[in-house]
């Protein structure tokens, strides 16, 4: 059964699918996360910086960044950096650099064998936000 009431969550708590934790991650089972529902909070683009304003001809990328959560509690939150990129004779928002997460995942028996436990998280979170339509929301968010 998971928790899904904040009041039930607790430190000590690894029976349910997911629990707070000292490091102020969310842990979770797998499965569950699997079936999570993510909801766009924000969206917006970096500022361009001071010294480039006023100079042409200067090569720039289009950049900025996103955040999505969840509607249980607690909350689990994915947020990552993204460029805009011209490629095909299309424009498309390209995910760059690591994942943001308050996520960690309960490592069962089957992934003992697993040494890199962060870049496992980065595997499960980057498999979700392929599941995402995110393309077409930060679009909508940062043309408004």
């Amino acid at each position: 059964m998971c928790v899904q009431n904040k009041k039930d969550i607790n430190i000590e708590n690894h029976d349910e699918c997911h629990a707070a934790s000292v490091d102020y991650r969310v842990k979770v089972d797998v499965d569950f996360f699997k079936n999570v529902k993510f909801t766009h909070l924000y969206s917006a683009a970096h500022a361009e910086p001071e010294e480039l304003r006023f100079q042409g001809g200067v090569i720039t990328a289009i950049t900025g960044y996103t955040e999505w959560v969840s509607q249980i509690t607690p909350i689990l939150s994915i947020g990552w950096d993204w460029e805009l990129r011209y490629e095909n004779a299309n424009c498309q928002y390209v995910k760059i650099g690591p994942i943001f997460s308050n996520i960690a995942f309960y490592m069962d028996e089957n992934l003992q064998n697993e040494t890199d436990e962060e870049g496992y998280i980065q595997r499960q979170l980057d498999n979700k936000i392929a599941e995402i339509d995110w393309n077409e929301k930060i679009f909508q968010f940062i043309t408004q």
